[in-house]
């Protein structure tokens, strides 16, 4: 059965879209960019993505949580073998692909990037989550005994309110998922500590978050220091104190990791490539390549083409 496309609420800016049908008939909403949507991994609504064929470009976040099941997920270029109990996070604008096999357990969620930036107590986590996917890596977490109680209470909420109608439903979906995200952030804390959020920690993430969205049009950090209404050497030096490098280096990190997602999506030609990524000179562009990458552009399609 078809999910039917229910009213939507809107709560801190973030939509939920309501649906009134159980989750065993549940299929993934009609609306272009469901800003949310939760499926246990057992039921109908799952079977679209457990076995990709492709890799997807990813517009919200998107947690997957394994209970018990085998196979692989991809993020951007790499590659990791699944466990029991693993827990794994990906960010908007990541390439992802999941390889599941039959009989999988657990949860997939996935939600919009504003719920991050709107709710203040979550903004390190935001930056955690901003910092694996500039490393095209998805972050992994291990799911231990007291956390997995704490999830699935949480989880076991959460689906309750997003089948079902009641009043006041998208305050409290907002609430529970701000509440597994915490969670999640405290498990999080056993591998790293969380950094403090300071004032230059703050523009990071709000870098960051702008550089996405707007790098094919922007190159320089005047730009975003503009729109960040900060002078371009403040910004140059708060992201290089929070992250260790500097505004010009995660753009040209994000061109370069949009030049390899574009390579491992499509079968588009250095041109078109090129042109897609703001380049009117193709030399220009393969030079770019080559100084940040420290191979040529054949060369690195020929290596995907190898290992696939």
């Amino acid at each position: 059965m078809r999910l039917t496309e229910g009213p939507a609420y809107m709560s801190n800016g973030i939509i939920f879209t309501a649906n009134h049908h159980r989750e065993r008939d549940a299929q993934p909403a009609t609306v272009s960019h469901p800003q949310f949507e939760l499926f246990s991994l057992e039921s109908n609504a799952a079977l679209q993505f457990m076995d990709d064929h492709e890799a997807r470009r990813l517009d919200l976040f998107e947690v997957l949580w394994c209970k018990s099941a085998t196979g692989t997920v991809q993020a951007d270029s790499g590659v990791r073998d699944v466990e029991p109990q693993q827990l794994f996070i990906l960010a908007p604008g990541q390439l992802r692909r999941f390889q599941l096999q039959p009989g999988a357990t657990g949860y997939y969620l996935r939600f919009s990037p504003d719920f991050l930036y709107v709710t203040s107590h979550l903004k390190e986590i935001a930056g955690l989550l901003e910092q694996h996917h500039m490393n095209m890596q998805a972050l992994t977490l291990d799911v231990h005994r007291e956390l997995q109680e704490d999830l699935e209470d949480v989880v076991r909420k959460m689906k309750r309110e997003y089948y079902g109608s009641q009043r006041m439903r998208s305050e409290l979906l907002t609430e529970l998922l701000s509440m597994m995200m915490i969670y999640v952030s405290r498990g999080l804390d056993a591998i790293a500590p969380s950094p403090v959020v300071t004032r230059e920690g703050e523009l990071t993430i709000r870098f960051r978050h702008l550089l996405k969205k707007k790098f094919l049009t922007k190159k320089k950090v005047s730009d975003y220091a503009s729109e960040l209404l900060v002078t371009p050497n403040y910004l140059n030096t708060s992201v290089k104190k929070v992250t260790g490098f500097t505004a010009s280096h995660h753009i040209q990190q994000q061109i370069i990791n949009e030049a390899k997602r574009q390579l491992i999506s499509s079968n588009g030609s250095m041109k078109e490539i090129a042109f897609y990524l703001g380049f009117d000179n193709i030399a220009h562009f393969s030079k770019y390549f080559k100084a940040k990458t420290g191979v040529n552009f054949t060369s690195f399609r020929n290596g995907l083409e190898v290992a696939r």
